[in-house]
C-alpha cells in the first residue's frame, strides 16, 4: 500500500503534465490541499490572480492540480476564469525614493476601510514592513485609486533591469498631503510603505526611504499597474 501512495504521488504527475486541461486564475488566497478536502494537509497557495493549470475537474467543489511534482487539490470556488488586468501608469518624475509610515498612524477602527483591512497585516520581520498575504502596504495618492483594498504592482527599474513589487493600498494619502493632480506626496515620494519603524534598517531610517529596508525595494518606479477589480 506505501508503495503504491508513492507512485501515485511521485510518478503519476510526471506523466500528467501535458495533460493540462485549461487555466484558472485565483480569486483570493486559496489553499492548495492533499485531497479533495477541507480538513486535509494544506501543502501551499495561490495568491490573487495568480495562474493555476488545472489537470482534471473533481467535481463541481474540486480541482485537481500538479503542485511541485505532486498532485493536489483545489477548491473550485475560489478560482475564476479570467486573469485581472491593470490600468497602466507610466512614472517619468525621479522616482527611486520611496517614504514610509508607522503602522501606528492607520487607525483601529474596524468600522473604517483601513482599520479593518489592519487586521490582516502581517510583518515582514526581514524588512520591517507590513503585509497582506503576499503584497506590502502602501499609502498612495487618489490620483491612482481611491479604494483601500486595491492591489497594486510597483514596477522598479534598476541597473537596466526591472522587477515586481507586489503591493496593497492599506491607506489613502490626503489630498492636502499630495501634490501634481494628488499623484506625489509632498515629501516627494510617489507611494509609501506601512512599517513597523523600529524594525527598519538604520539606514532605512536615517535617509527616510524604504530602498534601504531590502534590496527588493531598490531601484526607480518606472510603472504603477492598478488593478481596480474589487
Amino acid at each position: 500500500m506505501l508503495l503504491l501512495l508513492i507512485v501515485s504521488e511521485f510518478i503519476q504527475p510526471a506523466l500528467l503534465h501535458s495533460k493540462t486541461t485549461h487555466v484558472k486564475y485565483a480569486k483570493t488566497t486559496v489553499n492548495i490541499r492533499s485531497s479533495p478536502d477541507t480538513k486535509s494537509k494544506i501543502c501551499g497557495r495561490f495568491y490573487w490572480n495568480d495562474k493555476i493549470k488545472i489537470l482534471q475537474k473533481m467535481n463541481a467543489n474540486w480541482y485537481k492540480i500538479i503542485h511541485k511534482d505532486k498532485i493536489r487539490y483545489v477548491a473550485a470556488k475560489y478560482l475564476k476564469k479570467v486573469k485581472c488586468k491593470p490600468k497602466i501608469y507610466k512614472i517619468l518624475s525621479n522616482s527611486s525614493f520611496k517614504s514610509y509610515e508607522d503602522v501606528d498612524c492607520i487607525t483601529d477602527n474596524v468600522s473604517i476601510s483601513q482599520g479593518k483591512l489592519k487586521q490582516r497585516y502581517h510583518i515582514d520581520c526581514q524588512t520591517g514592513v507590513y503585509m497582506i498575504d503576499d503584497r506590502y502596504c502602501i499609502a498612495l495618492g487618489q490620483f491612482y485609486t481611491k479604494k483601500v483594498g486595491t492591489k497594486v504592482d510597483l514596477v522598479l527599474s534598476h541597473n537596466n533591469k526591472t522587477h515586481i513589487l507586489k503591493c496593497v493600498v492599506a491607506d489613502m494619502k490626503a489630498k492636502k498631503d499630495t501634490l501634481n493632480k494628488h499623484r506625489i506626496h509632498k515629501d516627494g515620494s510617489v507611494v509609501e510603505f506601512i512599517v513597523r519603524t523600529s524594525l527598519l534598517s538604520k539606514k532605512a531610517r536615517f535617509t527616510g526611504d524604504v530602498s534601504y529596508a531590502n534590496k527588493k525595494f531598490g531601484g526607480k518606479i518606472a510603472e504603477i499597474r492598478v488593478y481596480e477589480e474589487e
